[in-house]
């Protein structure tokens, strides 16, 4: 099995095209679980959260990585997804619980830990002000993505 070399995985992740994360993907579950890992050990997980990944189809299987973080009692979780077939470029959107609501928060052509991460801390700070899901991604993409 082809894994990502630890030592310089950032590096490997932010250089990557969408079709090298399609082509993980295509590598079979194994391989798609260190991609997701290694996705994954990048970003903070905010206290109290649950995060999952996707390793076959659980979230529907658009996008060979993707992450969900879902604060606790929150009516939504935040979705970090990987380049791929489906997007040129990272994104990360806002999802209600019903699946009924999604706002894309952030595009981004390269990964980038910093802005997701401060991302994750913004939508935690709005977690505490218990806002709508609607209501939070308004005021995610007007006051602190803009």
């Amino acid at each position: 099995m082809n894994t990502i070399i630890k030592a310089n995985i950032l590096a490997q992740l932010t250089a990557m095209f969408p079709s090298e994360f399609e082509e993980w993907r295509e590598r079979g579950e194994a391989d798609r679980h260190a991609l997701t890992t290694a996705v994954m050990q990048q970003l903070m997980t905010p206290e109290g959260w649950t995060v999952n990944g996707e390793y076959r189809s659980e979230f529907g299987g658009l996008f060979p990585v993707q992450l969900r973080y879902t604060p606790p009692g929150a009516p939504f979780s935040l979705c970090i997804c990987s380049p791929g077939e489906f997007s040129p470029a990272w994104i990360a959107a806002l999802v209600s619980a019903d699946g009924e609501f999604v706002r894309v928060l952030l595009a981004a052509e390269k990964f980038s830990p910093v802005r997701f991460n401060a991302l994750l801390e913004a939508v935690g700070q709005v977690c505490r002000m218990e806002y709508t899901v609607q209501g939070a991604a308004a005021y995610l993409a007007e006051e602190v993505m803009a």
